[in-house]
């Protein structure tokens, strides 16, 4: 084929050179766009102590889990590390201006990344360009527990270490059935304690109720302090006092010990014998109360003017009565079983305002002289004409020998006629009064018609 006249074609070496270019402007224009050339960013600088031994060029840059941007540059001068980061101009709107930032890493091994932290009360800003943030932390690296141990062991002496766990050895050698007891025991105080987590959870809650009252009372500890620091000033400046106090106090102590040792048996005996005289006192104790009680009332509400009034007068009315006969042994031993209250037990009745003495309270009594008469029916006058009362002073206390002169009881009137004899019962058998007399025989029932048995 032939070459029309005029015109120009380009060689076939031509042609490939420009295949060739365009094939490498492409690949360079993919590249670029993969490295993100052309992409525009929010540079953004981040202070910290350390970048961390796994933080490197185009780490991740996190926030709540998605990629917000990269790290471009890790510069490091004097003790703290700069790390520059791009982030993503669309992810900007996103971040406050407040954010916290922190080195983390996925794993313990792993690379590290910067993860941007939300603050919990967010500005309104926005992160801009230029922005210097301050890393919270670096999370540990196993690299650097690495070294700070091999640094520990450096300063190990091996011979020391040897002889430390050769003694080790030896003490806890033959020992291991104690060992497995004690890790039984401690199991067992364990799955105490598990059982009893949810308590000791809402003791350490209550504990901070009572740090509230504490310091809530923190002045008036702090004033009570003072106050004691005043105390102790005062004990310091009379040393000598209380010096010289402390030495007659050991000195009584000393007088005291010689005194009383002598009579401790004594002591303890009286002790003793006072048992019975405390537990009565002790069961009558409900009514001490009452009683001091009711003398405060009487006092109040005339007391004091019934006995004189003026607080140094006493009125008085005597009489002379007629006597009974004196007291015969056995006979006349008294019986003191009287109880009042609920149950018997002693009680106040009306005290302490003895006006309130209706309805009658509950008042058991048995009380009285054996066999004899509290108030004789026939008063008069005692004649007993001969009285001993020497037999009450021997070792072994006898009765007094009282004679009387004219037999049977004393010389008196008849209250009454037909009343009893001193001294004679008043009741039969199944409670039937005997005086003035024993009454008739209730009459006989009727029959149907009304008449009575023949």
């Amino acid at each position: 084929m032939k070459r029309r006249a005029g015109t120009y074609r380009i060689a076939t070496g031509w042609w490939t050179l420009i295949l060739l270019t365009a094939i490498v402007l492409f690949l360079s224009a993919a590249a670029a766009s993969f490295g993100e050339t052309f992409r525009s960013y929010v540079p953004v600088t981040l202070s910290s102590d350390r970048a961390g031994l796994v933080m490197e060029t185009n780490a991740d840059v996190m926030m709540r889990g998605v990629q917000v941007g990269r790290v471009s540059q890790i510069g490091g001068g004097g003790d703290r590390a700069s790390l520059r980061l791009e982030i993503d101009p669309h992810q900007i709107r996103y971040i406050p201006a407040n954010v916290d930032a922190q080195i983390s890493a996925t794993t313990a091994f792993g690379t590290k990344f910067v993860e941007l932290v939300y603050p919990p009360d967010p500005s309104p800003k926005r992160l801009a360009a230029g922005a210097v943030l301050q890393s919270k932390n670096v999370s540990t690296e196993i690299n650097t527990v690495f070294e700070n141990v091999v640094e520990l062991l450096k300063m190990i002496d091996p011979l020391k270490l040897n002889a430390v766990l050769t003694a080790v050895a030896d003490g806890v050698r033959g020992q291991g059935q104690r060992m497995g007891q004690a890790t039984t025991d401690l199991n067992e105080v364990l799955l105490a304690l598990n059982a009893r987590a949810e308590t000791m959870r809402e003791n350490w809650r209550s504990l901070g109720n009572v740090a509230d009252t504490y310091d809530a009372a923190a002045d008036d500890i702090v004033s009570i302090l003072d106050a004691v620091s005043t105390t102790s000033t005062t004990i310091t400046d009379q040393a000598s006092a209380l010096d010289g106090l402390l030495l007659n106090v050991i000195g009584l102590s000393t007088a005291g010990t010689n005194l009383l040792a002598t009579s401790k048996d004594d002591l303890v005996e009286a002790v003793n014998t006072l048992e019975p005289t405390t537990n009565l006192l002790l069961q009558h104790s409900p009514v001490y109360e009452c009683f001091l009680k009711g003398a405060t009332w009487y006092l109040d509400n005339g007391g004091y003017a019934a006995w004189g009034g003026d607080g140094r007068t006493l009125q008085l009315d005597v009489a002379l009565l007629l006597g009974n006969d004196p007291y015969a042994y056995p006979n006349n031993l008294p019986i003191v079983a009287a109880k009042g209250g609920p149950g018997g037990a002693p009680g106040c009745g009306s005290l302490p305002d003895a006006t309130k003495n209706f309805p009658v309270r509950q008042l058991i009594t048995n009380t009285g002289w054996g066999t004899g008469l509290d108030i004789r029916p026939n008063p008069g006058i005692g004649h007993p004409c001969w009285a001993n009362y020497f037999p009450t002073t021997r070792a072994v206390p006898e009765p007094p020998s009282i004679r009387q002169c004219l037999p049977g009881p004393a010389i008196g009137p008849v209250p009454y006629p037909g009343a009893p004899p001193y001294g004679a019962p008043l009741y039969g058998p199944g409670g039937v009064p005997l005086w003035p007399g024993v009454p008739p025989a209730a009459p006989a029932p009727l029959d149907d018609n009304g008449q009575g048995p023949p």
